[in-house]
């Protein structure tokens, strides 16, 4: 059984943004809604420009989950680039949820566990 959420974009084949995913900084936990929350700043790389956003990462009932925020300039230039906002979201949520992302660790600091 497939269920799609009937108010949510299906994903065009013909739409399957290409992007890495980088993650420059991950804040530390919080309680934040009664959950465990973590607060990440990043960037996609989309056909060689760079995309930053801030995202909210937790785990609920149902599984792990993230809400990306594309930064304001990084909205301006994709619209200019004519990209469906909302799927190229959806793509980075889903690349994000799935741990296709790179963490950049600065130099000396300790790798997360």
């Amino acid at each position: 059984m497939n269920a799609q959420n009937p108010f949510r974009k299906a994903e065009d084949a013909q739409l399957q943004y290409d992007m890495d995913i980088f993650i420059d900084e991950m804040g530390e936990s919080s309680g934040v809604g009664g959950g465990v929350a973590n607060f990440l700043t990043g960037y996609a790389i989309y056909k060689g420009e760079r995309f930053p956003f801030e995202a909210v990462a937790y785990g609920r009932i149902g599984g792990q989950n993230v809400s990306p925020i594309l930064q304001p300039e990084a909205i301006k230039r994709l619209e200019e680039l004519k990209v469906d906002l909302e799927l190229f979201t959806a793509r980075l949520q889903r690349k994000m949820v799935e741990g296709e992302m790179t963490l950049n660790i600065p130099e000396g600091a300790t790798p997360p566990e």
